[in-house]
């Protein structure tokens, strides 16, 4: 990690001001990894009027001037300091005086292609899952041409390191399939609804990448097949709720147990809505938005497995307007929801829901990108990242653009992703973060464009 060497942690002289020694607890230069103090007022000055004069231009202390004398405290933990280098990512004060880098933004830099060697066939409404080393595409929408049915239930395994596509095995996979969910449990990647050859599916699979092996989900209490329904995956099991079926809006859900390989359906939650977002909080899922053929939601639910129950709900206070197929989530404290359709125009707001304040801040606007829908996007660990998808008239207008969102007060910033900067314009591509890139793969080139089979990764 990259600390920003602060030089009056070093050496500090100001003409005829007595000066208290400063306790640091190390040394370095610039560039280097810098001291740690290790007291909460590092250091005193006579002859001060107002705070200004005790500037010791360091973002990460407090500085204040009292009776003429100079005081020195630290910064609380997670006070922004910025530099003028937008590539060192979100900088923040570590409570010790010093201020660490963040990671870097993923515009940042460069971006390279993909192979297209040993890449899948082009598709679009596939999943895509980051284990910790490889990205695996599996199912989706293809062309004709590549297969008559227009599904497919291939897939493959990207590994950024090495730069190579490995086909998955189609031995025991689900059936073709494509506008279902994937989630990662750690070890093994588990699919399951959709629409297929056969209609909505009420089918899936549990792919492991270690062994190259599909086991199929067992059917006994599994739900009505469906589209449009969110996933999660909570460490023991993945949730399924909501959705379509036949043009229908769902209320429904169940839960997979990955270990006793069950189904468990779920108590009677939210009214019935498709399009919707759904995140894991790390305790429960929190279910947000969605559309229900009437109208488009604006409140949100809370489930805990734990209880096998409906906990509470959102405040709409402060939410973003109601919408559907808007991006959804989770930065480890807040769901974070962007973008979306409103039932007059595709808008380009969203909003930060607090879990534990239960309160809702608005994510500006200001340098945000167009409004849209059908939207890769990430999160870094420290920022959004919104790319492509479509907007105007119907979603007729394909995009190549967006833009990667910095929290902060009043709403946070946007920083820009020129069009070209990622890919060529596309609909419905996925988006993983491996912790140090963003990778963007497949969709298609508009809403009747062709599928495409190409990809992008960050090179910070």
């Amino acid at each position: 990690m990259v600390i920003k060497a602060l030089p009056w942690m070093f050496a500090f002289a100001l003409t005829g001001c007595p000066l208290k020694p400063l306790d640091v607890g190390g040394t370095g230069g610039s560039g280097g990894t810098g001291g740690t103090m290790t007291t909460s007022s590092s250091m005193t000055l006579a002859g001060c009027t107002m705070a200004p004069d005790c500037d010791d231009e360091n973002p990460c202390t407090v500085d204040t001037c009292k009776d003429g004398v100079c005081s020195y405290s630290f910064a609380d933990a997670g006070t922004p300091c910025p530099d003028s280098n937008e590539c060192n990512g979100a900088e923040t004060c570590d409570g010790k005086g010093v201020c660490v880098a963040g990671i870097p933004s993923p515009t940042c830099g460069t971006w390279a292609a993909l192979p297209t060697d040993g890449a899948p066939l082009a598709r679009t409404d596939h999943t895509a899952v980051w284990t910790g080393s490889e990205m695996i595409v599996w199912g989706g929408d293809v062309a004709k041409a590549d297969d008559p049915a227009g599904i497919t239930a291939t897939g493959a395994r990207y590994n950024p390191a090495q730069k190579k596509w490995t086909a998955t095995s189609t031995t025991g996979a689900p059936s073709a399939r494509h506008s279902h969910t994937a989630v990662w449990t750690g070890s093994k990647m588990i699919v399951w609804g959709g629409f297929g050859t056969g209609g909505f599916e009420a089918s899936g699979g549990v792919y492991d990448p270690a062994t190259d092996a599909w086991t199929a989900l067992p059917s006994a209490g599994a739900l009505v097949g469906r589209v449009q329904f969110t996933s999660v995956w909570t460490g023991a099991e993945m949730i399924v709720w909501g959705g379509s079926n036949a043009g229908a809006p769902l209320a429904d859900g169940a839960a997979y147990d990955l270990a006793a390989d069950t189904w468990t359906p779920l108590p009677a939650g939210p009214s019935q809505r498709f399009n919707h977002g759904a995140v894991w909080t790390g305790t429960e899922m929190l279910v947000w938005g969605g559309n229900d053929l009437s109208d488009w939601h604006q409140d949100g639910r809370f489930f805990d497995p734990a209880s096998d129950m409906w906990t509470g709900t959102t405040t709409t206070t402060g939410a973003p307007s109601a919408r559907d197929g808007h991006v959804s989530l989770w930065t480890g404290s807040q769901m974070l929801v962007w973008g979306g359709f409103d039932g007059g125009m595709y808008v380009g707001t969203g909003g930060a829901f607090d879990v534990a304040s239960g309160t809702w801040s608005a994510i500006t606007d200001t340098g945000a990108p167009s409004g849209r829908q059908n939207s890769a996007a990430v999160w870094t660990g420290s920022q959004m990242f919104v790319w492509g998808g479509c907007g105007g008239d119907s979603c007729f207008t394909t995009l190549d653009d967006g833009g990667v969102w910095i929290p902060g007060e009043n709403g946070g910033a946007w920083e820009a992703i020129p069009s070209g900067a990622v890919a060529s314009q596309r609909i419905g591509a996925t988006a993983v973060w491996t912790g140090s890139q963003v990778i963007v793969w497949g969709g298609k080139a508009g809403v009747t464009g062709k599928r495409l089979g190409d990809g992008a990764q960050s090179q910070p």
